[in-house]
């Protein structure tokens, strides 16, 4: 797992820790249980695409339960 580290502006392995949270659509509050992805270098925060889209599933997973 490498990305790229825009604070150590090389390209790193990461980590991933497991977090809750909270997105409002529609005036409506969703949490849901979501991933982050930290450099291990300098522990900033990195964006991993597949992070993000993973994120966004589980968003819409519980958006769409809110609807049932």
């Amino acid at each position: 797992m490498i990305e790229f580290c825009e604070k150590c502006h090389e390209m790193v392995t990461y980590f991933i820790e497991n977090i809750s949270i909270e997105k409002e659509i529609k005036g409506k509050k969703y949490k849901f249980q979501g991933e982050k992805a930290y450099c291990t270098e300098c522990r900033s925060e990195l964006f991993v695409a597949s992070i993000h889209d993973h994120n966004l599933k589980m968003l819409e997973k519980e958006y769409k339960n809110g609807y049932k």
